[in-house]
């Protein structure tokens, strides 16, 4: 037996006040994500390009071309075939991945909390902030436990455990409880609450 809890939001951001948001901005620039992966990648291959053409470039300067590019087969190639299409496909499937990445924020390991200070940054991981949010969630009466904590960009949804077989009003309580929790928290961005009560005999 489930029974769905409303949605509604953990905090309201403008009643913060207008000094604060310039902490909040600092808080959300420096615990976001810094796509290092991407990066490096990216690195990387511009780094052995560029190596690989001053070799071919030098080498050539010298008289002994090195021949690390095909240029016969850059000469005698059919543009207008399958393969060579191909490969542009591919090329420019791979920069508009370079440029997603680096225009895209990711999901970073650490969520920013409210603050009044831009000198003066918080932020907790998110399996801490699961593990805080499960633990008000359990203290509800009327739960014995909680099977999943899905944390989203603007809400957080809580599957709850209960012996009850008629849990009717219990899922307000444990909203109730999570949304204190967030509240006491204060993460960045505001999140609303939902709450699934799950019928599991003890």
């Amino acid at each position: 037996m489930t029974a769905p809890a409303g949605a509604r939001p953990a905090t309201e951001p403008g009643t913060r006040a207008a000094g604060s948001r310039k902490a909040d901005r600092a808080a959300r620039h420096t615990f976001r994500s810094q796509r290092m992966l991407p990066a490096l990648a990216a690195a990387l291959l511009m780094t052995g390009a560029g190596v690989l053409t001053a070799i071919e470039v030098i080498s050539a300067a010298l008289n002994h071309p090195a021949h690390i590019f095909p240029y016969e087969w850059v000469r005698d190639a059919n543009w207008d075939g399958v393969y060579a299409r191909a490969i542009f496909v591919g090329l420019a499937l791979v920069g508009v991945w370079f440029v997603l990445a680096a225009v895209v924020p990711g999901k970073s390991r650490i969520i920013p909390l409210h603050g009044r200070d831009p000198n003066l940054m918080m932020g907790v991981s998110r399996r801490g902030l699961k593990r805080s949010v499960a633990a008000a969630a359990e203290g509800a009466p009327g739960v014995s436990g909680v099977s999943r904590v899905r944390l989203g960009r603007r809400r957080v949804q809580v599957v709850a455990e209960t012996p009850v077989r008629e849990p009717a009003g219990l899922d307000a309580e444990v909203t109730e409880a999570v949304r204190e929790r967030l509240d006491r928290l204060d993460p960045l961005p505001a999140r609303s609450v939902m709450v699934r009560m799950k019928h599991r005999e003890v």
